[in-house]
């Protein structure tokens, strides 16, 4: 840290770097802390680049390092950091990804050393005097590090001018607290690296203001005058409806840690039914292109939706079978690096996957909750009406069918419960968010719209809607 260049950092500047250094060990990199700590403290906004030559070491490198540092700070990824949650592993892949240009320049001595992660306990470093220890241990390492950025500065500056904001404020926009649960490493780095994501990343932003302005209603009526306003699922043993203590003992136990038994309440609380929402999003070959902009897009926006809905979420993919997909919560953002980075390349075997969620849903499940199916493909998934409509039985099924070559003319139609067609011009730039919005808001109001809050029936084979 007597190699520093910054200003305006301080204790928890360091022990935030810690986590940086670690975050970037466990993705493969062994990088000084130095230089760990002053990138990305330009990155989360936690100190500024010296205005003259601070520090020990080489005069020469430690200027051209001071200098970098002032160039890096005028870029618009270090000016927009307040526009993104810079929690500690995000700041660890966007220095994966500065940095990555480095390493094969450095020398091979250092290229080659393998990472190791530092202790997290503050007491480590309480004690450590930076300009002593840099005379008793070895700098070699941190110099080589030094000395390459800057005789490479272009590479770090290229690097930092090329990470895609958006898909940082999109990550940062989909989750709550200070941990990344559910998200690896790896997949947010590839998020961070690949270009080929722009378009989805880009969709979703513009859908980003409809998801996140949704509100829950708190649902619940009090009474102030004597005696109860209702029977309930919830409440106070000494509230228990007598006739449940008929039950043998052990089937009382398990009713009760089911919350399966009945309560008089003094609150009125009007619980909607519990649904499980299951969004399947077709990975095929044939949704290449701006088939899989839109479905991975609508996918994100109408999970996201649910959630905070307080629906249980499920997203899925499928191709020539129904993978497990990933649980979206309200707060967090696991489903993010899966709906962009899914690639399937096992063909097509959309019979299989109709019968694969069939007898997932057949089976006897505690608690699971009314299903609804969502199922966002192309003009041409053949599936068995028969199937189609033994799961229409169980579930109210939304079709989302996007560019089809022609007329849609499907067997199974007919059971479906709503229908969207997304032909060329609802999926032009200018429109198809404003589509996207009309399906998510009608998905919305089916939930609502309904006394008790309750979803539509499973249709059968009885005629869906269009729109």
């Amino acid at each position: 840290m007597a190699l520093s260049q910054l200003d305006g950092s301080g204790a928890l500047s360091l022990m935030r770097a810690v986590a940086w250094h670690n975050a970037l060990a466990r993705l493969g990199y062994a990088v000084p802390l130095v230089v760990v700590h002053d990138l990305g403290c330009l990155v989360a906004g936690l100190g500024r680049p010296a205005s003259q030559l601070r520090g020990l070491g080489d005069a020469e490198v430690g200027e051209g390092w001071r200098r970098l540092l002032v160039e890096l700070h005028e870029a618009e990824l270090m000016r927009s950091q307040a526009g993104w949650k810079h929690r500690d592993p995000m700041v660890g892949v966007v220095l994966a990804r500065i940095l990555s240009s480095i390493v094969p320049q450095l020398p091979e001595e250092v290229r080659v050393l393998r990472p190791s992660l530092l202790p997290t306990d503050v007491v480590h470093y309480t004690r450590v005097e930076p300009t002593s220890a840099f005379s008793r241990y070895d700098q070699s390492v941190a110099q080589a590090w030094l000395r390459s950025l800057v005789e490479h500065r272009l590479l770090a500056i290229l690097e930092v001018e090329q990470i895609d904001l958006d898909a940082l404020r999109l990550l940062g926009l989909f989750r709550g607290g200070d941990a990344l649960p559910g998200v690896d490493l790896a997949d947010l780095y590839n998020v961070i690296i690949s270009p080929s994501l722009a378009d989805v990343i880009d969709f979703s932003m513009e859908l980003l203001p409809s998801i996140l302005e949704v509100k829950r209603e708190a649902g619940q009526q009090a009474f102030s005058i004597d005696g109860y306003a209702s029977i309930e699922r919830r409440g106070n043993l000494d509230d228990l409806v007598l006739t449940q203590l008929a039950y043998d003992e052990e089937v009382f136990e398990q009713k009760l840690a089911d919350g399966e038994l009945f309560y008089f309440t003094h609150e009125k609380q009007h619980d909607s039914e519990r649904r499980t929402h299951q969004v399947l999003v077709d990975g095929s070959a044939s949704m290449r292109g701006v088939r899989e902009v839109f479905a991975r897009g609508l996918a994100l926006a109408l999970c996201k939706r649910l959630a905070l809905l307080g629906e249980d979420v499920m997203l899925r993919f499928f191709d020539s079978r129904l993978y497990e997909g990933v649980k979206v919560t309200g707060t967090g953002s696991a489903e993010v690096p899966y709906a962009l980075q899914f690639r399937a390349e096992r063909g097509r075997n959309y019979a299989r996957v109709i019968r694969q969620l069939n007898a997932e849903l057949g089976q006897p499940r505690r608690r699971e909750g009314q299903p609804l199916v969502y199922l966002l493909t192309h003009g041409e998934c053949q599936l068995p009406p028969d199937d189609v409509a033994h799961l229409a039985a169980r579930a109210p099924i939304y079709g989302v069918y996007i560019l089809p070559g022609g007329p849609l003319s499907l067997p199974y139609l007919d059971s479906l419960h709503r229908i969207h067609v997304i032909d060329a011009e609802a999926i032009s730039h200018g429109r198809r968010a404003h589509k996207a919005r009309q399906i998510l808001d009608e998905v919305q109001g089916d939930l609502q719209g309904r006394p008790g809050g309750r979803a539509p029936a499973p249709r059968g084979r009885r005629g869906g809607r269009r729109s």
